[in-house]
């Protein structure tokens, strides 16, 4: 069985990191390659404290920073930009389950299956290169109709990745060997990671962006590669979560969309109906709409292609008697791709824009290619900029698509017009850094304004990379001194890495008392030489009190429980997973807690009296307790008293003979209230 150990293995957490930093999606990278680099400059003390954190039981993943894109039905698609410990704990999990699923679906590969095929652990990538499969996928149709297989259909699943179940996640992970605890691990991150702003937590859902998703999809994909069952020749070809069928006949056709469809309610899924198109091909090549056969004329030398012939090309998939739809979306990304910068294409790509505003990305990507955008398609940028109020990506993607590249006959325009789009409090983080960036090269920002956007910036990715774009040469000393030093103090890993990093770039003096840095931080400062030592332990025992209370307690834990401390924290930390799950389980759990609490608490100070482990009742009447420790005192009587009435203690309470029952969850604010009252009392003594 796969299990957590195996998974926080150092070694396992190296390979993680190495293929998040190979991931051949450029888009996702983009988000983050500042940041990598400035991880990757202690990223082997930074992966063993990660690792010390995982075997502990006291990492945390955070919520993703969500963005939207616009799709062709004009609904939003979802986007998890993942802190970067989060990329590397769901990379090093994908590891384990790539690696138990591959004798299950290997000898499908390029023959049913073509996406997301894992690569192995010997080469540096995760998955074989996409577009192998992809060519293998058409050419595996191609075999399909010229062997008679005429009648076809695909088969889509609506909103795949949104509408994966936890539970069926969990099973489907079970059967290829994968642990409980491991499985169960994972799916509690994946409700962080899957949550909107409003933080309302799902149980479904994988994160669309991240590397590893794909290969944990795989997983809930493998049901229908192994039970489809297609008869009477029928041909199964699944490329991601799109499953190409091929018939001879109709009803044979059908029959196989029937067995899909009952395979997609077994794990709580819906096909797309709209997308399910039966019909005969004649013309297999318009069927697969390939950009590779048949080869573009323009495109034939890919070194120096044919300009003229590839704006004829791109005219004639955009025809205006069609509202300039696009015909073949896939070869219309090939050739815009590969035009050199043109009004006339340019031209073109707004015409399809205004009808189909999710070609945003090739519109913004080749006005970037202009060292100066001509001020006709400049001004129309601008006015879009200003307008577009449906789409914050589309925003984001046209700012980045004009920095640097306007002339000054159009640059006061742009300024008067974009700079009332800084709305730090309501615009969504792409557009908001989209905004910075701007406004920072046009020196269009008041110091009052980067103050607000340096010191409250939300959420993690936003404020992290503000800090990397920031010209903190041009920043006053003392709001870069004390944004820097914020910084290096926050509990968001991103940004204190990414601070402290500055840190040493800027020779920004680090503010006393060291020893309130992030952890992270502490590392990279000591690696680059701006503090002599680096003491980045975490208390489990503080951050599961924090995490039970909403209070962040300072309490000397490690110097209260001695050589108890590492058993005490265990206990919590297992005490932290129940407040979430089950509220009878704390109440036991936290009896263990302050079993170990009162001997360190009575070890520590004698006048107390002495204390035997296991005696928690035996001390509920203790007068000098009472006296010194009245919030201790409570605690222990509160939740030994609470226990004596759970059904997990006891058949009937001893008290009254009456049955014992279940702790309502409503009884844990009581609980919270009396664990965050002890600790503030023991912080006193207990000084940090």
């Amino acid at each position: 069985m796969s299990d957590l150990r195996t998974t926080w293995s150092i070694d396992n957490l190296r390979l993680a990191w190495a293929r998040i930093r190979s991931n051949p999606d450029r888009a996702y990278k983009g988000y983050f390659r500042e940041l990598y680099a400035t991880y990757a400059a202690a990223d082997e003390k930074l992966l063993s404290h990660l690792q010390d954190r995982l075997t502990r039981g006291v990492f945390q993943p955070s919520d993703a920073c969500k963005l939207y894109f616009p799709k062709p039905s004009g609904i939003l698609r979802p986007y998890s930009l993942l802190v970067i410990e989060d990329q590397i704990v769901y990379q090093a999990i994908a590891n384990t389950v790539a690696e138990a699923l591959a004798p299950h679906v290997r000898r499908r590969y390029n023959k049913e299956v073509f996406g997301h095929m894992y690569a192995g652990v010997a080469g540096p990538w995760f998955y074989k290169k996409w577009s192998d499969g992809y060519k293998a996928f058409n050419t595996a149709s191609r075999a399909a109709f010229a062997s008679g297989h005429t009648w076809t259909a695909s088969f889509d699943l609506t909103a795949f990745y949104d509408s994966i179940d936890h539970h069926v996640l969990r099973q489907m992970l079970a059967g290829i060997g994968i642990a409980h605890e491991l499985s169960t691990y994972l799916t509690d991150c994946l409700t962080r990671w899957t949550a909107t702003k409003t933080q309302i937590y799902h149980n479904h859902g994988i994160p669309q962006g991240p590397i590893s998703s794909g290969l944990i999809a795989e997983a809930v994909l493998k049901h229908f590669d192994e039970r489809h069952g297609s008869r009477n020749g029928v041909k199964y070809l699944r490329y991601v979560d799109d499953i190409r069928l091929f018939a001879k006949k109709e009803k044979d056709l059908r029959r196989a969309l029937i067995a899909l469809d009952h395979l997609s309610k077994d794990v709580g899924l819906f096909p797309q109906s709209s997308k399910i198109d039966i019909r005969l091909v004649t013309d297999i090549e318009t069927e697969l709409k390939t950009v590779s056969s048949p080869v573009e004329e323009a495109l034939e030398d890919p070194r120096a292609p044919d300009q003229a012939i590839l704006r004829k090309r791109i005219a004639e998939l955009t025809p205006g008697k069609k509202g300039y739809a696009v015909q073949s979306p896939t070869r219309f990304k090939y050739l815009v791709a590969h035009a050199t910068p043109s009004a006339q294409v340019a031209d073109r790509l707004w015409k399809v824009y205004e009808h189909s505003p999710h070609y945003y990305p090739q519109l913004a990507a080749h006005l970037a290619k202009f060292k100066v955008i001509p001020d006709r398609h400049a001004r129309r940028l601008i006015k879009e900029i200003e307008a577009q109020d449906l789409y914050p990506a589309v925003q984001a993607s046209l700012i980045r698509a004009s920095e640097g590249r306007l002339s000054n006959s159009v640059i006061r325009l742009a300024r008067s017009r974009i700079k009332p789009l800084w709305k730090p409090r309501q615009n969504p983080p792409d557009l908001s850094e989209a905004l910075w960036r701007w406004l920072h090269e046009q020196k269009h920002l008041t110091v009052a304004q980067t103050r607000y956007g340096l010191l409250h910036s939300k959420p993690e990715w936003l404020r992290s990379a503000l800090y990397l774009c920031s010209p903190w040469d041009s920043i006053p000393q003392g709001l870069r001194n004390k944004a820097i030093n914020d910084a290096i103090r926050s509990k968001s890993v991103d940004v204190a890495v990414v601070s402290a990093w500055l840190c040493g770039m800027h020779a920004v003096e680090v503010d006393k008392p060291v020893r309130d840095l992030n952890p992270q931080a502490k590392i990279i400062l000591k690696e680059l030489g701006m503090i002599r030592r680096a003491n980045a332990s975490v208390c489990g025992i503080r951050l599961s009190v924090q995490e039970m209370t909403g209070q962040d307690i300072a309490v000397n834990w490690k110097k209260l429980f001695g050589k108890s401390y590492k058993r005490a924290e265990a206990q919590l930390v297992a005490c932290k997973g129940y407040f979430k799950t089950n509220a009878t389980a704390w109440v036991n759990s936290m009896d263990g807690f302050i079993d170990w609490l009162l001997m360190a608490l009575y070890a520590a100070n004698p006048s107390l009296g002495t204390y035997q482990l296991g005696n928690v009742g035996g001390v509920m009447k203790s007068t000098q307790l009472k006296a010194q420790y009245p919030h201790v005192f409570a605690l222990l009587n509160q939740i030994h008293g609470k226990r004596y009435q759970s059904h997990l203690s006891h058949a009937v309470v001893k008290a009254t003979k009456r049955p014992t029952k279940a702790v309502p969850f409503k009884w844990l604010k009581v609980g919270a209230r009396l664990l965050s009252k002890a600790a503030n009392e023991l912080s006193v003594t207990f000084v940090v």
